[in-house]
């Protein structure tokens, strides 16, 4: 399928909004939402919580609340931030063009921070869900996460757009990941190592569900070009990775330390940084290219949020990835804008898929006329599926992943102490092959 034809026959965004919405002009205000007396908090439930400005629906109408979980604190923090401002864009945009409808619906969030672990992910919404009286969410955004909710959300029917998890969590349940899969990565990462004549890697990453998925299918992938791979896993949250660095450079060493050698990566901020500081030392892991995935995306990685040398570490070993692109809309232009207007810098990839998710979970209230449980689980799946938004189509498979994915591979660059990350190739999940990059065409 060609950019040009990504997409076709997908009805547009606004247009299905304003049939959906217009639609449902007159729900009876008590009768469509079914909240009744939120139960009380659970003893010792500490999370931060934070509201968006308030929304007030036109007389007659409703206000529908929805959570949203986020990181922002802990391993992941810069990423939790770029994940609420995202999520607050998303419900302007959709209160916007509900007043634009005529609609007397509006939607409103309440925002929870889970620092980045299970247990806070767990607090964060059982906080929502008994104090808030919340009953559907956007987010998390780590697969640590979506492990520490999955068995509540199954449990009390709560639904979860979220952005990722790892295979180990792909089932038929009540949490949607509209994301790219280290399954759907793994084959094309391997193919590009493969391509740019790497035989041999040594892979160090999280042990955790993440980072044991995308290592499992990635191994098996470059093991059936018949590469050969070696695996350091090391565990989260440790305040150092010294030893962990010194075990990945001996496995460098031994595979040969050539041109045919490269390292595969997977590391969130904290620990990322941290292993990069003692790699960037190393005259081993220096010089042999290093690769990743989404997670080796991130601008914490980069000066000014990261120190210099980590920033001329991984432009010396030409750090290379996979993210997940889209051709350019007017909807992933006006997101950008209206994000910039907001936080003063421009959005990452990641951040179209948190917006995303703040449509595709609206579309379905309306879609439910603002029922919850099993008929709004029942329906995501039908609203994804035509659904075209900021990351372009959305269609699910059968365990509520994303179905589909292009990339555009990546490259960390310096130029005049600039860094950045450069995009240089385009991969269609349709033909398999790579092919030239073109700025004017996607957006990633």
């Amino acid at each position: 399928m060609s950019e040009e034809k990504k997409g076709e026959g997908v009805p547009s965004r606004r247009g299905y909004l304003k049939t959906v919405g217009a639609g449902i002009v007159g729900l009876a205000v008590g009768a469509a939402i079914g909240y009744g007396a939120a139960p009380k908090a659970a003893p010792g439930a500490v999370t931060t919580v934070t509201k968006t400005e308030t929304v007030t629906a036109p007389a007659g109408g409703k206000t529908i609340t929805i959570g949203a979980l986020v990181c922002t604190s802990g391993a992941a923090a810069a990423f939790g931030e770029e994940e609420k401002s995202a999520f607050e864009v998303g419900l302007d945009h959709v209160n916007r063009e509900l007043e634009e409808a005529g609609s007397s619906i509006r939607f409103e969030i309440i925002s929870a921070d889970t620092g980045t672990t299970a247990e806070g992910a767990l607090k964060a919404l059982t906080s929502l869900v008994e104090t808030r009286g919340i009953k559907a969410i956007v987010g998390p955004g780590n697969s640590i996460e979506v492990g520490g909710i999955k068995a509540y959300c199954d449990a009390n029917k709560i639904v979860s757009v979220a952005m990722s998890s790892s295979e180990e969590y792909s089932v038929k349940d009540y949490i949607f990941r509209p994301f790219v899969t280290n399954k759907l990565s793994a084959g094309p990462v391997a193919k590009l190592m493969w391509s740019e004549g790497k035989r041999k890697v040594a892979c160090i990453y999280r042990d955790d569900s993440f980072g044991r998925s995308l290592n499992d299918y990635t191994k098996k992938a470059f093991e059936k070009l018949g590469g050969v791979w070696k695996e350091i896993k090391y565990m989260i949250d440790l305040p150092d990775y010294s030893s962990e660095v010194a075990a990945l450079s001996a496995a460098v060493k031994e595979l040969g330390a050539d041109e045919e050698t490269a390292v595969f990566h997977v590391t969130f901020e904290t620990d990322g940084l941290n292993i990069y500081g003692h790699a960037a030392t190393d005259p081993v892991l220096s010089k042999v290219k290093w690769y990743g995935t989404t997670d080796a995306k991130r601008d914490a990685f980069l000066p000014p949020a990261a120190p210099t040398a980590i920033g001329d570490f991984l432009a010396k070993v030409d750090s290379t990835g996979l993210f997940p692109v889209n051709p350019l809309s007017k909807i992933n232009r006006e997101f950008a804008e209206a994000y910039r207007a907001k936080t003063g810098t421009s959005p990452s990839g990641w951040a179209t898929y948190f917006y995303d998710d703040v449509w595709i979970l609206c579309l379905s209230l309306l879609e439910t006329e603002g029922k919850f449980g099993e008929t709004l689980w029942k329906i995501v799946p039908k609203v994804a599926e035509r659904y075209a938004g900021a990351s372009g189509p959305t269609p699910l498979d059968e365990n509520g992943d994303l179905a589909k994915c292009d990339f555009g591979v990546w490259h960390v660059t310096k130029v005049n102490n600039t860094y950045k990350f450069e995009y240089s190739k385009y991969y269609s999940a349709t033909t398999g092959e790579f092919g030239p990059w073109v700025p004017e065409a996607f957006m990633g």
